[in-house]
């Protein structure tokens, strides 16, 4: 009888993990893995929606992928609006134009906010009557251009509140790149504080130990562990060799644990935090999505 039930529960499983095509990292305004798009092309688009968030603060990204493989293209978008989180948080004003060229299909995610601006049935209307038809003739670009300018035109005739900032690169970038500092003289305190505290202990444990507790300060702090990786990978490699070398002062570099063996190392350590400073250009700005939008094809 068990037999009878595994097959049904293993057919079940099976669909709930099936392969997703993975979300791409958000690093732009205008996404297309699909190079359909010239690289002017992609240059005027990002900076008209440059122009309009600075002006405006609604955030509108583009996205060209090949295809949502078994997922619909409004179970990808959702799925693709949650990890982005388009749009300023708690105003929820974000748009993804989301192009799905192999499965000749599109939709427009219209953030929380904007619902009232953009009703399904005119952003259907859109597709409709000014993308689909381009679109159908090969005119991507043109076809995208048209859609976006009535998305803009629409969020333009919305009051909304005004922008904080002159633009999310700005603002966001400034917040990170303090908390980047902070996180970088969090890792070194950590990293000598669990040196002198476990120095009994073995120095991979101990490295092991500073890694764990810089991940909690990288969190605590905001980071992801996409961003964090590389820096507590140089970080757990780093110290290795430093408490190695001060456990073992004839091989040159320490002088055990005193004062002057952590000193000589702290120039060493300013040298690995210079080199990760890098970070995305662009990124959402915390707003929220419910489904709202409408799609279509060619």
């Amino acid at each position: 009888m068990r037999r009878y039930l595994f097959l049904p529960i293993l057919l079940f499983c099976s669909g709930i993990f099936a392969d997703q095509v993975p979300i791409p990292k958000l690093e732009h305004r205008v996404t297309d893995l699909t190079s359909t798009l010239s690289q002017e092309e992609v240059s005027n688009l990002e900076n008209k929606l440059k122009t309009f968030e600075k002006r405006k603060g609604s955030q509108v990204v583009l996205v060209i992928i090949p295809t949502t493989g078994d997922e619909t293209i409004e179970q990808y978008s959702i799925r693709l609006a949650e990890d982005w989180k388009i749009g300023r948080k708690g105003t929820a004003d974000g748009v993804i134009f989301l192009v799905a060229k192999d499965d000749r299909k599109m939709r427009f995610e219209i953030g929380r906010g904007l619902e009232g601006a953009i009703p399904d049935v005119v952003s259907k209307r859109i597709q409709l009557e000014y993308v689909r038809p381009l679109f159908k003739e090969g005119k991507y670009f043109d076809g995208i251009d048209q859609g976006i300018e009535k998305i803009l035109g629409l969020i333009d005739g919305e009051q909304l509140p005004e922008p904080s900032s002159t633009s999310y690169e700005s603002s966001s970038g400034t917040a990170e790149d303090d908390n980047f500092g902070l996180y970088i003289g969090a890792l070194v305190i950590i990293g000598i504080a669990i040196g002198f505290l476990f120095k009994k202990l073995f120095s991979l444990l101990q490295a092991g130990l500073a890694t764990y507790f810089g991940y909690l300060a990288g969190g605590f702090l905001g980071f992801s562990l996409e961003v964090m990786l590389p820096l507590l990978v140089i970080f757990f490699i780093l110290l290795c060799i430093i408490y190695i070398a001060a456990k073992n002062p004839g091989s040159g570099g320490g002088s055990g644990w005193s004062g002057s063996s952590w000193s000589s190392y702290s120039s060493s350590d300013s040298g690995w935090s210079s080199s990760s400073s890098s970070s995305d250009s662009f990124s959402g700005g915390g707003g929220d999505f419910s489904g709202g939008g409408s799609s279509s094809d060619w």
